[in-house]
């Protein structure tokens, strides 16, 4: 076959049994021109010229049909989804938890002035460098302290009695942890370790902006032994919008078709299972971010080899 040029008008209008829903290209067209073209480590390359390379991975039109099918389940996060996440988060769960805290009446005519003043008086800090805190503070209004490093840097290369000398000095009761997004839960695991090590006797909220369930499930289950740790995702994907088989999907005769083609690509993402399509740890994410592409999404979208072009090319850590 012919590789595309240009996605074909006649896609729009699916026949009865096709993955594609009608009207299917008009809208990834609209999507590409105000949501996907945000994305950064391609920014400078045009979001149609990149799903064209995407879709000439394959040749049969059936396939390309069914990778623009699997594109539409996505849920893709752009800057103005993180700004509303930033503000949600704030108004919501970070306000409600320094209002329990510092036991501040909810219905004193300065209860707003009290709760930015109660958060910035707290360590506010990124879990990962990925949560971009200082973003975070701005769209909110707050300051917090002056240094924020991400707890993932400071498990790492931290030495607790400075960090607990840092604490003391600037009267530091209180710490919120943030992060953008949890797949699996294992970065965050880190830091709750570290906590429960150094800051059992600190008020503690752990708040995910976006967490998928086997993320989720992992935090609750590690913070059951330490009353001082609350835990509050902004966000939690359901079960049936990861990508699963059988009754939980969302969308079996999808999902059965794009595990048949997990099969057959097996050879060129030089894998020995399916599962290994599915991202770290088996995630099964259909999530992406404008600022990259976990690697718990499912590995068409992002992974890169010497016969696959992905559509969101991920930028990775050495």
């Amino acid at each position: 076959m012919t590789a595309l040029t240009e996605l074909p008008v006649h896609w729009d209008y699916a026949a009865e049994g096709e993955e594609l829903e009608p009207g299917s290209v008009s809208f990834i067209k609209f999507l590409g021109r105000k949501l996907f073209q945000e994305y950064e480590p391609n920014q400078f390359q045009v979001f149609e010229d990149r799903l064209l390379d995407w879709l000439n991975n394959l040749e049969n039109e059936g396939d390309q049909k069914l990778l623009l099918a699997l594109l539409i389940e996505l849920f893709f996060m752009g800057r103005k989804e993180f700004e509303a996440l930033y503000r949600s988060v704030y108004g919501g769960i970070l306000s409600r938890w320094i209002i329990d805290q510092n036991k501040l009446n909810p219905f004193d005519p300065k209860i707003d002035d009290q709760v930015r003043k109660g958060l910035n008086d707290c360590w506010l800090c990124p879990i990962t460098d990925s949560l971009r805190i200082n973003s975070f503070l701005k769209v909110n209004g707050l300051k917090s302290m002056e240094h924020r490093p991400d707890w993932k840097s400071l498990v790492k290369f931290g030495d607790a009695e400075k960090i607990k000398s840092y604490m003391k000095k600037n009267k530091i009761s209180q710490i919120v942890l943030l992060e953008d997004f949890v797949g699996s839960g294992t970065q965050v695991q880190e830091a709750i370790d570290f906590v429960e090590e150094q800051f059992s006797d600190l008020g503690v909220l752990i708040c995910p902006l976006v967490v998928c369930p086997k993320g989720e499930k992992r935090i609750r289950e590690r913070i059951k032994s330490m009353p001082n740790v609350e835990y509050e995702p902004g966000l939690v994907i359901p079960e049936a919008a990861m990508f699963q088989r059988g009754e939980q999907s969302s969308n079996p005769m999808l999902n059965e078709k794009v595990w048949a083609l997990f099969i057959r690509l097996q050879g060129r993402f030089k894998v020995n299972k399916p599962e290994a399509f599915l991202g770290f740890k088996k995630t099964g994410a259909q999530v992406v971010m404008y600022s990259n592409c976990p690697n718990n999404t499912l590995a068409l979208f992002h992974r890169e080899t010497v016969d696959w072009k992905p559509l969101f090319p991920r930028v990775n850590r050495v």
